[in-house]
């Protein structure tokens, strides 16, 4: 079975502010890779069996999904797709947010990202959040990586944080996205560390030098049953995900240099989240 940990369900043109667009144009990234039909969304997502979708809320760098909007879409298909609610702990009444979205929206785990949301992940506030979702079972899935979004200390995005996190909240869940890039090596050793804490591979193959290394170095920590297969849609879609993933010795035909493992690769994209995150 291949489940899809990590998917964008947004709309471009209410789902964002200031400075999310200047923050795209300014890296050269287009907009039509975010602006996109729930029609190009099921097409994006269509080779994985399950797929957990989410938006994104954070003020600070222009992203703030309706979260509303996305459990509506998992409830018209229930069969596949499972709702993360997002939760920006810079919002007044985010706690009373998130106690809706579990109690009245059902959700089934929590989208952070300090990088984006502009606090550290540290604060009392994201501990708020931490402790709820370790009481009801909820996983947390947080962006640990960089990003084209600014004006936020990319500091906060350091996965070595979430390490700490592990330890004041063992029995709290927590994926870190993208394998914390550009820190794989401090995201690796963490997850390798901490029993309750994972990470993602999404949105990496792209940058298939990086790739390669990334998974060479998780290979010789023999963390590889800690990470988890996500797409990161629009970004890519699962299809091109698998294939990416599928190819990441490609970079080094001809070298002589030393292959990935392919059992480690499959070990990976089939993998099932939803049994290690004990999601229901």
């Amino acid at each position: 079975m291949i489940v899809d940990l990590h998917t964008h369900l947004v709309n471009y043109k209410t789902d964002f502010t200031e400075p999310f667009y200047s923050d795209l144009a300014r890296c050269g990234i287009s907009s039509k890779e975010w602006d996109y039909t729930q029609q190009e969304y099921l097409e994006g997502t269509a080779a994985a069996d399950r797929v957990v979708v989410f938006g994104l809320r954070g003020k600070k760098t222009g992203w703030q999904a309706d979260n509303e909007n996305v459990a509506r879409f998992v409830r018209e298909h229930p069969e596949k797709y499972l709702f993360f609610t997002s939760i920006d702990p810079l919002e007044e009444d985010f706690m009373e947010k998130l106690r809706y979205d579990y109690e009245q929206l059902h959700c089934k785990g929590v989208k952070l990202g300090p990088v984006y949301q502009g606090l550290h992940p540290l604060d009392p506030k994201y501990y708020e959040i931490y402790a709820y979702c370790e009481k009801h079972g909820l996983p947390i899935l947080t962006h640990m990586a960089t990003t084209f979004s600014s004006g936020v200390p990319l500091e906060w995005a350091r996965p070595v944080y979430m390490d700490t996190v592990a330890c004041d909240f063992p029995g709290l869940k927590i994926v870190m996205a993208h394998l914390g890039h550009p820190w794989e090596g401090e995201c690796i050793a963490a997850i390798r560390h901490q029993p309750n804490l994972y990470a993602d591979l999404s949105a990496l193959y792209y940058r298939p030098w990086q790739f390669y290394n990334s998974m060479r170095l998780l290979q010789e920590y023999g963390a590889g049953n800690k990470v988890l297969f996500g797409s990161d849609f629009p970004a890519t879609t699962t299809a091109g995900s698998l294939a990416g993933v599928r190819g990441v010795n490609q970079i080094i035909k001809g070298t002589g240099l030393p292959e990935v493992s392919m059992d480690m690769v499959e070990g990976i994209l089939n993998r099932n989240p939803l049994e290690i995150l004990e999601i229901v």
